[in-house]
């Protein structure tokens, strides 16, 4: 699976990131790495990585809070 360049450096430099999203199954992966690389301007594609950083710890916080 490919993980765009700008996704891949927003999680590395979120530790709680980097293991959540190394929590997800493959098919979660896929999906934020879908949604980040297919945009066509590098702007948007750091937009997204960050905003997908920011979405992956918020699931993480309301399945904690559920569970």
């Amino acid at each position: 699976m490919h993980i765009p360049a700008e996704l891949t450096a927003a999680i590395v430099s979120d530790a709680r990131a980097r293991v959540l999203f190394g929590r997800f199954p493959p098919s979660h992966q896929r999906e934020y790495a879908k949604w980040v690389g297919e945009a066509k301007q590098p702007a948007t594609r750091q937009t997204r990585a960050l905003k997908a950083v920011a979405q992956i710890k918020e699931k993480a916080e309301r399945l904690k809070a559920k569970g």
